[in-house]
């Protein structure tokens, strides 16, 4: 009987090895090869960030000398601000209600300090009507703010909240909690 003669595992596996071995450094050393392409793009990276330094030196140099605007750019700035305020006040008209800390229920006041309440939709979509049709609002919008109670209070119930949301979704509006800057909330326009 014949016999195949015995053969090791690890003769095969050895030489397997030391090829991946040799694979895995050349595959380490690849990055430190580059191709004339990838040495231009190296030497544009380069410029790019020189020319970043030169721009932060620059900006450093600025913020020494001051980094306030020439004062002719803040007289033109100041102007501005003027001529938008005073578009504003030509175009505005501000009507503001109020929202009794005890009941919650809204309000306003006329022009002689009587406190008048908006009871319903209906109340509120006449307040509307009649601000519109108001004399000198021809080209000017009406814009309502509606103030929560500045002292400590419950009202207004969530639902009343929502009522008063329906109620003026036809009409600019904002609803003023006294929070200061970030306290207006849900301001809609239409």
């Amino acid at each position: 009987m014949i016999r195949l003669p015995q053969r090791s595992v690890t003769r095969f596996f050895i030489p397997l090895i030391d090829v991946l071995i040799l694979l895995f450094c050349i595959f380490l050393l690849l990055p430190m090869v580059k191709s004339p392409t990838e040495a231009a793009s190296e030497e544009e990276r380069l410029a790019r960030e020189q020319q970043l330094l030169r721009l932060q030196d620059e900006l450093q140099q600025l913020r020494r000398q001051g980094n306030r605007p020439p004062r002719q750019l803040q007289e033109e700035i100041a102007r501005l601000k003027q001529e938008k305020i005073k578009a504003l006040q030509e175009r505005l008209v501000v009507r503001v209600l109020e929202i009794d800390p005890d009941t919650g229920r809204l309000f306003y006041r006329d022009r002689d300090g009587a406190r008048i309440e908006i009871k319903n939709e209906a109340d509120a979509l006449a307040l509307i009507q009649q601000d519109r049709e108001a004399p000198g609002m021809e080209g000017r919008e009406m814009y309502y703010v509606i103030l929560y109670p500045r002292t400590v209070s419950e009202k207004p119930s969530p639902l009343q909240r929502q009522q008063y949301e329906q109620w003026f979704r036809e009409a600019a509006h904002t609803f003023d909690t006294g929070q200061g800057a970030g306290g207006a909330e849900g301001g809609k326009s239409t």
